[in-house]
């Protein structure tokens, strides 16, 4: 499983996100690595279609689910519309949804009859 931060230097949000990733891979028992990708300038933030920070993609699909489409990309920070209210970092339940889908894609159907 591929785990990326994508992120601005300044961004307050950062460490919160890695720390609840952090936590929800060792409450599922996983031990994958999250890869921190510093977004430094426009030219990257386009070519990552990056829509501000902190985004959070597994195996390079965002976790959330319902992302607007995003006509530009820069260096801005990014809000997540939760439970109505608008906030800096997604929500936990979004995070650890994607982890346990793509943990059961990698888990494949050769582990389904083995318990």
């Amino acid at each position: 499983m591929k785990i990326e931060v994508l992120y601005v230097s300044d961004c307050a949000n950062h460490a919160p996100v890695v720390t609840t990733i952090t936590e929800i891979l060792k409450e599922c028992g996983l031990e994958e690595q999250i890869r921190e990708i510093e977004v430094t300038d426009s030219e990257r933030a386009i070519a990552m279609a990056f829509p501000g920070s902190p985004t959070v993609r597994i195996n390079g699909t965002d976790i959330e689910c319902d992302l607007p489409q995003v006509n530009s990309s820069g260096l801005t920070c990014r809000t997540y519309i939760v439970n109505g209210k608008r906030q800096g970092v997604p929500h936990r339940d979004w995070i650890r949804g994607a982890i346990m889908r793509a943990a059961s894609v990698e888990s494949g159907p050769e582990k389904d009859g083995q318990d």
